[in-house]
């Protein structure tokens, strides 16, 4: 690595070239392990899906819909095993790509930044973790801050670029919208706010905002989320290492869940506190130095950085009572009820400062300096690269699921009848992932419809979700089946019980002694049950009863396949023995057969979006869908689909909207860069020929500061806007080749052409001029972007 110029789209790629190099020794095992990853949050298998919240149909999987559907396209393209770690991988070459255009400067400042982006304890932790989401809406939030800052240079009212990555970014995580909306401020208010700033900030959130046009169609039809409340800031607060809340998370530590060991963890507390000392003291002269040098960005980055930490620190932290109170009255404010996600902006904020000092130190030319450089980079991989690279430290491998499962997939074959899949946890270990906990895998793994649970089971907090159904099965199986479970399960639609054997095989002993279940497959992975009973289509009667009043009558036999509403009305006799008549035709359409009139159980989670022509149906017992029909066929319909539909759709139009209008953008600047290179080519002389155009000199007015870093020339304010990692102009840098030339940024605020025979623009700070004559110019001393003019020698 050099400190030597290039354009900056080469260096940022570059930089991307770094981080997927990186990120390839953190996947390699993943790749060719031969299985599936099966991380906290991130789970995948054989039969993997789009989940029912696409419909509207599940409520906690109501977010980041855009996402949804671009991953299950990948996983129809390169398969589900590989998109598990592909995702993952993405995140890295991303990220890198972003930090180094937003770092600007040369090759030690933008690959130090991208080194820095990639191996931190946040991205450990969150690939842990399985937040792949909110790590690639991160490095979507990079692309946001560089874009932001040029739109900002620019003095445009508008940039479509900022608004696209905006959009992006939000389209694949929720928690985007918040995070971006800090960096959009801190890009708009600092170093000094311009009418224009703001107006130009307020049109890119709104653009970026038809991205979740699909939202305003979820709140128009009455489809209810999960709520949030007071449990949840308590559940998912930071967790305090040594020195408290506010030094753990300025290690960029202090993930909620705890158990797992992080790079804190490793490198121990002997050698914890001087390496953590070294990287704060690192960040803190790079931010000063950024801001000292070039004001436009270090005053933004500084910012999100201390904010980042601020609100990272959570409801314990320095910022404790302004979390809660805008938690409490801020609209939507609840989505970042995991308050450590806010590190993510210092994480921006490090990489860039890092990228800074190394720099600095590295340029300067005196060996102090230089070897404070390769410490700081020493320490930032001796103390995350082994718990990152290969596999997380090799803590993570590729699962392959047990021929048991396999074999219970075959049997139970494909059908609209559901399996319950025991035991009831979202979360929790198996044998086969070397007893780490991840999510549930049973819906990635199996082709028929999955019910397992979705309680997070924190401290006070057990669930976040509203469903009826879940909360019907917690007591079901609290109360070990009430003697009959296939009875309780039958208004479900379920047809299989799955047990996964393991630690908890003592709890669910009473499994073998339910009479409506018959035992179809044992193995020392699995039990594999068939419920007897049946309890949905065509049921005809109906009583009104409670939970109590249901599971008694279940325990002594006295129900039926008759539904069980919670406000009645109770009609024909019961106990009931009718069922059957329907067939799921859509997700979101089941069809009625022609049958005896009277009550139809519907298998799904109860909503009043489900209709049969205009009239709702009622809500089970059990949290399913009851509706009256006649004797003839009939379809019901969850109608709010339609509504969602159309706003999904609208949703993927505006993000494809901002995302050509970006292209456009980005085309109409290569094509500018392109044009002046061409005529830079072409009034290159021939080796031994004089330049002609004799009449061309540029005017260059330079500041009179002492020289740096080794220098030639003064630095200015237009250092760290170029992003070519020289100081001073291009045009008193001899040793630069012509092509290298033609790659430097316009003239600045700091530059002046003057073509002789006309006025310069002079600023009252200019000090000193200098004429370059057009035969220097021809040579390759120019500067191809200002406004140029040559008149032929006449003859």
């Amino acid at each position: 690595m050099t400190g030597q110029p290039s354009g900056p789209n080469r260096l940022t790629a570059e930089s991307a070239l770094v981080g997927f190099c990186v990120g390839i020794t953190v996947v390699l095992p993943w790749a060719f392990g031969g299985g599936y990853l099966l991380l906290l949050d991130w789970v995948s298998g054989p039969h993997q899906a789009v989940t029912s919240g696409l419909y509207g149909l599940d409520p906690a999987a109501l977010d980041a819909m855009p996402f949804r559907l671009a991953t299950q396209v990948v996983r129809e393209v390169v398969g589900a095993r590989a998109t598990g770690w592909l995702v993952v991988l993405a995140y890295f070459p991303l990220a890198a790509g972003g930090v180094s255009a937003l770092a600007g400067g040369g090759r030690w400042r933008r690959h130090s930044a991208a080194l820095v982006v990639g191996c931190n304890p946040f991205v450990v932790e969150r690939i842990r973790a399985g937040h792949v989401p909110l790590l690639l809406a991160v490095a979507l939030l990079a692309w946001l801050f560089a874009s932001a800052m040029a739109a900002r240079r620019e003095g445009k009212p508008f940039a479509a670029r900022p608004a696209g990555w905006y959009a992006l970014a939000m389209a694949v995580s929720p928690h985007a919208a918040w995070l971006g909306a800090a960096v959009l401020l801190a890009v708009a208010l600092l170093p000094r706010p311009r009418a224009v700033d703001l107006v130009r900030t307020t049109l890119i959130a709104l653009g970026a905002a038809g991205v979740y046009l699909y939202g305003v169609a979820v709140a128009v039809t009455g489809i209810h989320a999960s709520w949030v409340t007071a449990h949840d800031l308590e559940a998912y607060a930071p967790r305090a290492g040594p020195g408290g809340v506010t030094l753990t998370v300025a290690s960029l530590h202090g993930f909620w869940r705890g158990g797992v060991e992080t790079p804190r963890d490793f490198v121990g507390p002997v050698l914890g506190p001087p390496i953590l000392a070294v990287v704060l003291l690192v960040v803190i002269a790079g931010l000063a130095r950024l801001c000292a040098r070039d004001a436009d960005l270090g005053r933004p980055v500084t910012a999100v950085t201390l904010l980042g930490l601020g609100l990272g620190a959570g409801i314990d932290g320095p910022l404790g009572w302004l979390y809660r109170t805008a938690f409490g009255a801020v609209p939507l404010f609840d989505v970042m009820r995991e308050q450590q996600k806010w590190v993510a902006l210092a994480v921006l904020g490090y990489a860039v400062a890092f990228g800074a000092f190394v720099e600095r130190a590295m340029t300067s030319g005196r060996r102090v300096a230089t070897i404070s450089g390769a410490v700081a980079i020493g320490c930032c991989c001796f103390a995350v690269a082994p718990t990152l690279v290969w596999g997380l430290g090799g803590g993570v491998q590729t699962t392959r699921y047990p021929d048991a499962w396999s074999q219970a997939d075959q049997i139970m074959g494909e059908g609209s009848g559901a399996v319950l899949f025991l035991p009831w946890h979202a979360y929790q270990p198996f044998e086969f992932t070397g007893w780490r906990t991840v999510a549930t895998p049973a819906a990635a793994c199996f082709r028929r419809s999955v019910l397992s649970s979705d309680a997070v089971e924190l401290g006070a907090l057990r669930t976040n979700a509203i469903s009826r159904r879940t909360a019907y099965v917690d007591r079901l199986v609290a109360d070990a089946g009430g003697g009959r479970l296939g009875r309780g399960l039958a208004p479900l639609g379920v047809e299989y019980v799955l047990l996964s054997r393991g630690r908890e095989d003592p709890a669910y002993a009473w499994l073998a002694d339910q009479p409506d279940l018959r035992p179809v497959l044992r193995t020392a992975q699995l039990d594999l049950y068939r419920v007897e009973a049946v309890g949905t289509g065509r049921v005809q009667a109906s009583r009104q009863a409670t939970y109590e009043q249901a599971a008694e009558l279940a325990a002594r036999g006295a129900s039926g396949t008759e539904a069980l509403l919670v406000d009645g009305p109770d009609e024909g006799p019961v106990p009931s023995s009718s069922s059957g008549g329907i067939r799921r035709t859509s997700s979101t359409t089941w069809r009625i057969e022609p049958g005896p009139p009277g009550w139809v159980v519907i298998p799904e989670e109860w909503s009043s979006g489900w209709r049969v022509g205009s009239s709702p149906g009622r809500p089970t017992v059990a949290g399913t869908v009851a509706v009256r029909v006649g004797s003839g066929a009939t379809t019901v319909v969850y109608q709010p689909w339609r509504w969602l539909r159309i706003g999904l759709l609208a949703s993927l139009l505006s993000l494809a909207v901002l995302v050509v209008a970006g292209l456009v953008e980005h085309r109409q600047e290569w094509s500018a860069w392109l044009a002046a290179r061409y005529r830079g080519n072409r009034h290159q002389p021939e080796a031994g020929q004089p330049a002609r155009g004799g009449g061309l000199r540029a005017v260059l007015p330079i500041e009179a500061q002492p020289a740096e870093d080794g220098e030639r020339v003064p630095h200015g304010a237009q250092d760290g806007a170029g992003g070519d990692g020289r100081a001073g102009h291009p045009g008193l840098q001899p040793d630069r080749r012509p092509d290298e030339i033609t790659d430097a940024a316009g003239p600045r605020r700091d530059e002046e052409f003057q073509v002789e025979g006309e006025p310069a623009l002079l600023e009252p700070r200019q000090q000193i001029r200098e004429h370059v004559p057009a035969e220097d110019l021809a040579s390759g001393l120019g500067v191809p972007h200002g406004k140029q003019e040559q008149h032929r020698d006449e003859c």
